[in-house]
């Protein structure tokens, strides 16, 4: 009897224990998730991309110290295992067809690694989705509370933050008037600070009974929607607006069930409660105060205002929305090549260049995204991609709708949800997501899902009689397990990118401090030795110091030369990867054609290079200018004018592609291009350096006839310069235009003394 007593009383301490442990690990888990919405407020200055790169590798090291013990407690106890509702099953699905999506693409490490620059790919899905799944694993009611706390007070710091840099005591990233905060992007910030707005409808109505918190949620609210307005972030906007007017109404037609004690059962029809009525009133003021501005948007007070003038001056043929339209284009035909499972993450490179709109000239060199949610999916994981993303939207929709009608989940908190996530889908037709905004998307999701199963603070009863001791080993032997994996993948995955950072850092500063050129050398072998993802930003970087060493006096001809030696060894490797990069190719091959003088064999390397890219990305001008610079170089006037006159002619409104035609065409004497391309841009529309470099051009080929129009607009548009009025002159005087020249001689003398002897023996030689 002793002896069983003594069992048992082992028995009850190891429970005991295991009760504690439970409780221990359980809370490392919620402490961890609490801390997570904190990461927008931190900025690693040590790192390249610093609003990016800290944010992203601090997220996927949290996420996966609590997922070790989130495992332990799932394969102990049931309750901490996700519930397999038609959501979460939707949201499991997508991920697993993204990552097929990535690793069948044609660059599956760039899909799955990303770069400094974004950090996304499947490495911040993948870890998105473990926190996915922990917060709908282990949040109660309670948790929720703590952790919609925890954001909001991240939240307001960072808008605290912004209000700085409005008054001027903090400075933008960005610069100019718009506020970018901590998250370093005034588009980001906006769409960051809008899931916030729903999180205080959300604590309102919880703590509605507590008249004393009410205040300050309003404040907050409406501290923070005056910083998505100094973001002028349209976007955001549109979707706030259009989510408000929805949820507002919604709420003035389902009052009842906002307040069921409230019901307009137990009053007259005719007779509204005070509540109903305020909601009904900001229904309306969401729909009047945008129609006024807009109505206004002409006026002096809007006009004066830099922030109403961006938000108001909304037109189709504005330049960033044809940018757009065009963007959206070239997606579509990246589509339309891969239409099931798309390209991977972050390989829109790839459609950018092979389907390049021409009429882009004017923008960014260089887009990586699309622009638009749909189209990014499209271009990231294919129809079937985009169709399961839609479908955990509608996934979440009819299961809230659905609880509402049952009465099992309740309306206020269903209509936010569905509100806040309307809101974000809209505004990512204008942009797409990053760190900042995906905690919130999946939180809000998992919040969906707590809404959905109706979990409560209690746990259930199976738990309260203890798991056998061989489950409890099989936690431990997972969580070990799952804790060897992250320790082995650490490296690879988190502190050789984070040193590779930094030590790039460290290669940067030291040219800035222009350092021995071997050191600088030994920098950069020092980074590309950590061999991460981020080796391909190392290398762009040396092309960049390469820029600033060639032809820069501090340094050698043969320290340049060294340089330039160790810039094209590098750029040889990632013009050998199999999915290339055109802007690569373009960097290498003006590396070869500048870098070592006559050397041959550079320059046939040179070309090859700069042909194989115009194939891979036929209408990318930038490509096309490089081709025709070495042709140039090795003395192929003919095929460099063919060059650019393909470049000109499918958008005859960039001027440069025009006007570096229209030269060359001089140079080669094809008068009918040059005709043609002046046809297009007549001497008026064209710059002084413009103007300048087609008449020296026309002088070099001894064409005065024509060269003389270029000077007569010469003098009209910069009047004060003598040295145009004198070659005029001279230009006036071989037609035979005598009095002319003697007029523009004289004009010359009176501007530049300097001239005065040349010019009177040219007016001597006129008589």
């Amino acid at each position: 009897m002793g002896e069983f007593f003594i069992a048992f009383s082992g028995e009850i301490r190891y429970h005991i224990f295991m009760k504690k442990l439970e409780t221990m690990f359980a809370w490392i888990v919620k402490i961890g998730l609490f801390i997570i919405p904190f990461l927008p407020l931190y900025v690693s200055s040590s790192m390249l991309f610093p609003f990016i790169t800290g944010k992203n590798f601090a997220f996927r090291i949290i996420t996966e110290v609590i997922f070790i013990f989130w495992v332990w407690l799932a394969v102990a106890y049931p309750e901490y295992r996700p519930k397999l509702t038609f959501l979460f099953k939707t949201v499991t699905i997508f991920t697993l067809i993204v990552f097929l999506a990535d690793i069948y693409g044609p660059n599956p490490y760039r899909s799955i690694f990303s770069n400094y620059e974004r950090m996304e790919g499947f490495m911040m899905l993948g870890h998105l989705y473990l926190y996915y799944l922990m917060l709908v694993s282990v949040f109660r009611r309670r948790d929720w509370m703590i952790f919609f706390h925890s954001t909001l007070a991240a939240s307001m710091f960072v808008s605290y933050i912004g209000l700085m840099q409005k008054f001027g005591y903090r400075v933008s990233i960005q610069g100019g008037f718009r506020v970018d905060s901590t998250i370093g992007n005034p588009t980001y910030l906006a769409a960051y600070l809008v899931f916030h707005l729903w999180i205080l409808l959300i604590l309102m109505h919880a703590y509605r009974k507590h008249s004393w918190t009410l205040p300050l949620y309003a404040l907050a609210f409406l501290f923070e929607l005056i910083i998505i307005y100094f973001t002028a972030t349209r976007g955001a906007i549109i979707g706030l607006v259009a989510a408000g007017i929805a949820f507002a109404g919604a709420v003035v037609w389902k009052w009842s069930a906002v307040f069921p004690s409230q019901s307009d059962s137990h009053i007259k029809r005719t007779s509204w409660p005070l509540g109903r009525k305020i909601a009904a009133s900001v229904f309306a003021c969401i729909i009047i105060a945008p129609m006024i501005f807009w109505l206004a948007r002409n006026s002096d007070t809007v006009q004066s205002n830099q922030v109403l003038r961006r938000l108001t001056n909304y037109s189709l043929q504005e330049g960033t929305i044809q940018a757009r339209f065009h963007i959206w284009g070239q997606s579509w035909k990246g589509f339309l090549e891969r239409p099931i499972l798309g390209w991977g993450q972050e390989n829109y490179y790839l459609v950018f260049q092979k389907y390049f709109n021409p009429r882009l000239w004017g923008d960014e060199p260089w887009f990586d995204r699309s622009h638009d949610i749909f189209f990014d999916w499209l271009i990231h994981a294919g129809l079937v991609g985009l169709s399961a993303y839609l479908v955990m939207y509608g996934a979440l929709y009819t299961s809230v709708v659905r609880g509402i009608k049952k009465h099992t989940l309740p309306f206020w908190s269903g209509a936010v949800v569905l509100a806040a996530l309307f809101a974000h889908l809209l505004q990512n037709i204008f942009v797409f997501d990053n760190l900042n905004t995906y905690l919130l998307f999946f939180a809000f999701f998992a919040y969906g899902s707590f809404l959905i199963i109706q979990q409560s603070d209690a746990k259930p009863t199976v738990h309260q009689r203890g798991v056998s001791k061989k489950w409890y080993a099989r936690a431990s032997a997972a969580s070990v397990a799952c804790a060897g994996l992250v320790l082995v993948m650490s490296y690879y995955l988190h502190i050789a990118p984070i040193k590779q950072s930094r030590a790039l850092i460290r290669t940067l500063l030291a040219h800035q401090e222009h350092v021995a050129m071997d050191k600088q050398i030994a920098l950069f072998k020092e980074a590309l030795a950590y061999n991460s993802f981020g080796t391909t930003e190392v290398r762009e970087q040396i092309v960049n110091i390469g820029r600033s060493i060639a032809g820069n006096q501090k340094y050698s001809n043969t320290e340049q030369m060294q340089y330039a030696a160790f810039a094209i060894d590098e750029l040889r490797k990632e013009v050998d990867k199999s999915a290339k990069d055109v802007k690569h190719m373009i960097f290498l091959g003006s590396l070869l054609d500048e870098g070592f003088g006559s050397n041959q064999n550079y320059k046939m390397e040179a070309r090859k290079v700069l042909e194989e890219a115009v194939k891979l990305s036929p209408t990318k001008q930038m490509i096309a200018f490089e081709l025709a610079q070495h042709y140039v170089l090795v003395g192929e006037f003919d095929a460099a004018r063919d060059t650019l006159y393909r470049t000109w002619k499918p958008d005859p409104t960039y001027r440069v592609a025009a006007v570096h035609t229209w030269i060359l065409a001089i140079v080669t004497k094809k008068p009918d291009i040059a005709a043609e391309v002046a046809a297009f841009h007549p001497l008026t529309s064209l710059s002084e350096i413009d103007l300048v470099r087609i008449g020296e051009a026309y002088r070099r080929v001894e064409d005065y006839k024509n060269a003389l129009p270029v000077y007569e607009q010469l003098v009209v548009v910069m009047p004060q310069q003598a040295q145009y009025h004198a070659t005029f002159a001279a230009l006036l005087a071989r037609e035979g235009r005598i009095t002319e020249a003697r007029e523009q001689a004289k004009e010359a003398i009176k501007l530049d003394s300097t001239i005065a002897k040349d010019a009177d023996n040219f007016l001597q030689g006129l008589k």
